[in-house]
Formats: C-alpha cells, structure tokens, sequence
C-alpha cells in the first residue's frame, strides 16, 4: 500500500509542479487555453497566479521531501511530511469543488492522485 502511495504521491507532485510552471511562467501565453482566459484577463491575474504557481510548487516540494525521508528510513517524518503536502493538495482541490462550480472539472483532476496518495499512505501506515 505504501508504495502505491508513494506513486500517487508522485504524479502529484508532477502535477504541481507543471501546474507551478503554468501559473508562474506559462499564465500569459500557454495557460491561456488550460484555463480557458484571454490574454487581457491573464495580463489581469499575472502577479496573483505567480503568486499561486509558488504555492503549487511550495506543496509538491513538502510532499517530495515526504517521499525521500520515507525511502531515507525516515519513515515517521516521511510519512509526516507526505501526508502534509498530499493533504494540503487536497484540501485546496476541495476548496476549488465546492467553491467553484465551474471548475470542478479541474478541481478533480487536482485532486485525485492526492487523494489517493493521502487514502494509500494512511492504510499502507495504519493497517
């Protein structure tokens, strides 16, 4: 279960992360059509999805450093670690479905490999 967890973990840090180059590098140019924006409303939004892009990369950052404490024999502050940033992941997707009704599409893809990173870690820890 853990490792199958640590995958999860994985692709949700991948995502992050290319979510973090979109909204701090790509929000005017490549982010336009993922976000369904003009390029006067991504001018608009630029230094906040900067902002947020970090954010992104902030959290994949914590849970990658779960993963590498984890397989370091760090199990405890692996595990602490992952579940912090796979938690923090999911928390914001939830926030985006309930708040956003027109962005549950992407909050679900946001939120799947750490739901399943948080669901696989905690049985693969506690069973």
């Amino acid at each position: 279960m853990t490792i199958a967890g640590i995958i999860a973990l994985l692709l949700a840090v991948a995502l992050h992360v290319f979510i973090f180059y979109l909204e701090s590098f790509a929000w005017t140019t490549r982010a336009l059509p993922v976000f369904g924006m003009s390029r006067e409303s991504a001018e608009q939004t630029k230094e906040m999805a900067y902002n947020q892009g970090f954010y992104n990369l902030f959290l994949g950052i914590i849970a990658a450093l779960g993963a590498v404490f984890y397989w370091a024999g760090s199990t405890q502050v692996g595990l602490a670690l992952a579940l912090a940033g796979t938690g923090s992941m999911l928390a914001a997707a939830a926030v985006l479905f309930i708040t956003s009704p027109d962005k549950r599409s992407a909050a679900i893809k946001q939120g799947t490999f750490p739901l399943l990173a948080v669901i696989l870690l905690f049985l693969g820890a506690f069973l």
